[in-house]
């Protein structure tokens, strides 16, 4: 599946920490927060933006992979060991919140070169967040990858 796990939105998450109200804001701060995240490759951002219980669920071709969250992270740590030159941009829109939660569109884009190679990956997701402390993460997301 390569670099596209790092969109971490392509995962379906349980948590059990008490709910709070989520904002517009929130929500763009976790955008924001993912996209320094990625581009840093900065694992340990990576792995608080998203639960302990997280079940990372990416179908590509018509197959899908199910990870957990330490599977996801050595995935996407493996497939950055791969390549060069990585870039990541995550868009947000048509945000809907209903009580402490907002359900958006995500597409994540990501880029790089991989044995010398331009590689350009495309996820695009259904996403649930909600607030945990004075952040937004994800809860639940359903992702179809494309790689051109």
């Amino acid at each position: 599946m390569g670099l596209g796990l790092v969109a971490a939105l392509g995962a379906a998450t349980l948590i059990s920490a008490p709910a709070h109200a989520i904002s517009e804001s929130s929500v763009q701060a976790y955008a924001a927060a993912m996209n320094q995240a990625a581009n840093s490759q900065n694992i340990g951002q990576i792995s608080r933006l998203i639960s302990d219980e997280v079940i990372v669920s990416l179908t590509r071709n018509g197959k899908t992979a199910n990870l957990d969250k330490n599977g996801y992270l050595q995935l996407l740590q493996k497939s950055w060991s791969k390549s060069t030159n990585y870039c990541y941009n995550i868009r947000i829109s048509d945000v809907v919140i209903t009580g402490n939660q907002a359900r958006a569109q995500v597409v994540t884009t990501e880029t790089w070169t991989e044995n010398g190679k331009p590689v350009k990956l495309i996820t695009t997701s259904r996403a649930t967040l909600s607030e945990s402390g004075s952040n937004a993460v994800l809860l639940r997301s359903v992702s179809q990858v494309t790689i051109n």
